[in-house]
């Protein structure tokens, strides 16, 4: 499964999944680098940052960001 990290709450992220449906998992499952826009990646009961995705995930941001802006 794949999330993205939306916000923190209260020692929970708030995490977007594939149908855009919201998710809280705890702080402590998660690595303790992982922020928020960060992707999540859930594979054999652990949580790991998909650090490939989010980079690419920002570029993305970032040029809607341009063409809207310039």
């Amino acid at each position: 499964m794949k999330y993205i990290i939306d916000r923190f709450e209260e020692g929970n992220a708030v995490c977007e999944q594939e149908d855009r449906t919201m998710l809280l998992i705890s702080r402590s499952q998660l690595p303790s680098d992982a922020k928020e826009g960060d992707v999540i990646l859930y594979t054999d009961g652990v949580y790991q940052v998909d650090k490939e995705a989010t980079l690419e995930r920002k570029k993305k941001i970032e040029e809607k960001r341009r063409k809207l802006f310039g």
